[in-house]
């Protein structure tokens, strides 16, 4: 497959692919852009990729890379433009001169208990929005093995640039589905023999002294406001990260990895102890 040259702005494909920085626009295309060789190498052949493209820059110093993630993604049109074309496409100040536009993709929570054999693990996110930490909770749970993680509607979206930049590749391994109404979905794991545990600043108990080597799900709350009244009913058990020092709280990444981990833990070595 060799790179189509293209050289104006006022290109249709180009003027295409840039709009998908307008979050509505992505969304109503149905395709989000995924910047830096990095990323693009873990794009899998589960993702249909529209477009792959490519700056002079890259191309003449990184040939070989560009033609073999080209041959591997197979792409419906691979483009060679000039560096200030791909700039104008990119989301980045400093763009790594590679970028995909790709499909999105949307899970079912099946999906989502079924991306592992092993005893379910998930994240549950209500509301969260700084796209750092929803990409930095998606790496951590994919480095875990869980099985996926559970957003509300008004989480930030998964496919958010910075999202895909600070999950480094994640995204493309670990499923998420967007759940319509969380109380019903909260209900609905609870029934299939999923525990709940809510992070919170009033919990009963450390985290560490409840037993999580059984199925669970780890709840999440909103960056300032914390979880809802109604999720932290519907959670099996509240419990609280201690904080010894003067920091208020703690940051959401932070606490996810840290209950997470501590179900691993428990998991390796078959005791809350």
């Amino acid at each position: 497959m060799e790179p189509k040259r293209i050289t104006s702005l006022s290109n249709p494909a180009v003027k295409a692919a840039a709009k998908l920085k307008q979050p509505r626009a992505s969304k109503e295309a149905g395709c989000f852009i995924v910047e830096g060789a990095r990323s693009v190498e873990e794009l899998t052949g589960d993702w249909e990729t529209e477009s792959l493209w490519v700056s002079d820059t890259f191309w003449g110093q990184n040939h070989a890379l560009g033609w073999e993630i080209a041959q591997r993604l197979r792409p419906s049109a691979f483009c060679h433009t000039p560096d200030s074309i791909l700039n104008a496409i990119a989301g980045t100040q400093s763009p790594q001169g590679i970028l995909a536009v790709v499909r999105r993709r949307y899970f079912t929570l099946q999906d989502v208990l079924e991306h592992q054999s092993t005893t379910p693990l998930l994240v549950i996110l209500e509301d969260l929005q700084d796209p750092g930490n929803a990409g930095t909770i998606l790496r951590t749970a994919d480095a875990a093995g869980a099985n996926g993680i559970i957003c509300t509607e008004k989480t930030v979206d998964f496919y958010n640039a910075k999202v895909v930049r600070a999950s480094m590749g994640s995204v493309f391994h670990l499923p998420f589905h967007v759940a319509e109404n969380l109380s019903e979905t909260l209900i609905w794991l609870r029934n299939q023999g999923i525990q709940i545990l809510a992070a919170h600043l009033d919990g009963d108990a450390p985290y560490f002294q409840q037993d999580l080597t059984g199925p669970c799900a780890i709840l999440i709350g909103n960056e300032g406001a914390g979880l809802s009244k109604g999720a932290a009913s519907l959670s099996d058990m509240l419990v609280k990260i201690p904080q010894p020092g003067r920091a208020e709280s703690l940051n959401a990444a932070v606490a996810a990895a840290i209950l997470v981990y501590d179900v691993i833990r428990q998991r390796m070595s078959g005791s809350k102890k």
